[in-house]
């Protein structure tokens, strides 16, 4: 109930036609180290879900996980669809190199190891390790896709068919059983990226496709993100003040990643340092 005062106070500020809400909702997630690296994992968490015919409300991805938002009364059978499609009830697999010791790593690395477990000795303390900036991708956004299944497993089967990377993936709530997708690729794959997108807008009936050929990407990196809110707070307020937009957002339980004008990166980080230098080292 304090979420929605909040929520309701806020849209009367931004003169909002109003919002929705359903507590009847379960997250699903798949995780995992190099996420971010590892290429078909979500277009397979999808068409999974698909062909269990189970409809993914809303989608959020993050350096360390897929998450998507599904009707709680289907939980149960989205899990269980997922945890046999990636074999998790298989062991682990068992490397025969022994474990390096830290005496064996170089000073560099053991003091940088010895120093992130002190750190996680206050998991609760809010320390900011790193706010990058990445300038090499572009935004391509499909608005009115129909709220159904299949189609984000349709969108992203084909875009990894064409070898086309994709990073951040954001799905917005449905509304009058429509949403809107949001994705990010490498610069250079933007136009193809675009050419597929349209075609497929058309196959499954939704609306216009827009691109934005040169985005910037900004990830304020830290421990402590999970407990402290405050962090995206003043993060949106920053940018709000320097009159940058944001066009995507997503977390994680140790980053918060937005995705702003192409042009504005490098002003947007400089304002991001200072407003949270006093959280780094």
């Amino acid at each position: 109930r304090v979420t929605l005062d909040a929520v309701q106070e806020a849209a009367s500020e931004l003169s909002a036609e109003g919002f929705t809400h359903d507590d009847q909702v379960a997250k699903i997630s798949v995780v995992g180290r190099e996420m971010a690296r590892q290429t078909g994992v979500a277009q397979k968490m999808f068409r999974t879900l698909a062909d269990a015919e189970l409809n993914l409300q809303m989608i959020s991805t993050s350096e360390i996980k897929i998450s998507t938002l599904v009707e709680s009364s289907v939980a149960q059978t989205a899990l269980r669809a997922l945890h046999d499609v990636f074999e998790l009830h298989q062991p682990p697999p068992v490397f025969s190199d022994p474990p390096v010791s830290v005496e064996e790593t170089r000073p560099q690395d053991a003091a940088r190891d010895r120093h992130i477990v002190q750190r996680l000795q206050h998991m609760e303390d809010l320390a900011i390790e790193d706010i990058a900036l990445d300038e090499t991708q572009a935004r391509i956004s499909i608005n009115q896709v129909p709220d159904t299944p299949g189609v984000a497993a349709g969108i992203f089967e084909r875009i990894a068919t064409a070898n086309i990377f994709v990073d951040m993936i954001v799905q917005s709530m449905g509304r009058d059983q429509r949403a809107s997708l949001s994705f990010t690729v490498p610069r250079d794959h933007a136009k193809a990226a675009l050419d597929i997108t349209r075609q497929l807008s058309q196959q499954f009936g939704c609306g216009s496709v827009d691109c934005a050929a040169q985005v910037a990407k900004l990830s304020v990196s830290g421990i402590g993100m999970r407990s402290h809110t405050g962090v995206a707070v003043l993060m949106f307020q920053t940018l709000a003040r320097e009159g940058i937009n944001v066009e995507m957002i997503n977390t994680s339980e140790i980053r918060v990643n937005v995705v702003v004008d192409g042009g504005r990166g490098t002003q947007a980080r400089e304002a991001l340092q200072t407003a949270l230098q006093e959280f780094m080292d």
